[in-house]
């Protein structure tokens, strides 16, 4: 449970002193979009694993722990990597490897390996591109970047709802597992049908209980004056030299290796 709200909890790493914590948020996300659009469209993977390197660097310079910073995006090129294996039997080229079962036969080319490895590297870089617009910024700045770019007030506000709610229904889980936990002893934990009806169970518990009190929530908000609709924007910082400078930086940079 601790992993799970230390994987979203945002606020510590977006209030230290670093590079990217400095540049105003606008100014951040049109660089980060910039990087995603220059990995879409570079398809060399030398030049893909070169910049792999610069939101590695980046969030260095902005203090933010490479431990943690791995722990958010180690499991992307994972997932990446298992839904396009296709495109290693499908790709048409040179083979590198081939295997007969029965009458059906695989063969792996040497264009589809490279393939597979483009895209795999390609979702890591946006992935950890986007995280590190997320750390480095914190979640009420990144709240008050979208109002600042006319994001719907409603989609704001259930942002903000879901994240902080986060938090509680983790508590509630924790609480229903370690009342679980002391009303049953297990010596050895095995997979079988009763831990699966257990495991139900807790579901349908967790379930019931997150809903009696979104609605115990809702009613005191609505007691208290909240309005779906009320106005939620908020001025952001007027940029300045640097945040342009390093947006500017960013874009050309990433052009010149997309365009090479």
């Amino acid at each position: 449970m601790e992993g799970a709200e230390s994987l979203v909890y945002l606020e510590d790493l977006s209030g230290k002193k670093g590079v990217m914590q400095a540049i105003n948020p606008v100014a951040k996300l049109v660089a980060i979009v910039g990087m995603i659009v220059a990995a879409v469209l570079i398809t060399n993977l030398t030049y893909l694993l070169a910049i792999c390197a610069v939101p590695l660097v980046l969030a260095a310079a902005s203090r933010i722990p490479l431990k943690q910073f791995f722990g958010r995006t180690a499991l992307i090129p994972v997932f990446a990597a298992v839904i396009s294996i296709p495109i290693l039997f499908l790709t048409a080229g040179t083979p590198v490897w081939a295997a007969s079962l029965g009458s059906l036969n695989l063969s792996i080319t040497l264009e589809g390996s490279s393939k597979f490895a483009v895209f795999a590297v390609r979702v890591w870089f946006c992935v950890a591109s986007l995280t590190l617009l997320i750390l480095s910024t914190g979640f009420d700045r990144t709240l008050k970047m979208f109002a600042t770019l006319r994001v719907p007030t409603i989609m704001i506000q259930l942002f903000s709802l879901t994240y902080r709610y986060f938090f509680v229904s983790i508590e509630e889980a924790q609480s229903v597992l370690i009342a679980k936990e002391a009303r049953t002893y297990v010596h050895k934990r095995t997979l079988n049908l009763q831990s699966l009806k257990d495991l139900g169970a807790i579901i349908a518990s967790l379930f019931i209980r997150t809903y009696e009190r979104s609605e115990r929530v809702y009613l005191a908000m609505k007691a208290r004056g909240f309005q779906i609709e009320s106005d939620s924007r908020h001025s952001m910082p007027k940029l300045r030299v640097s945040d342009i400078a390093f947006t500017s930086c960013i874009i050309v940079s990433f052009a010149v290796i997309a365009l090479m």
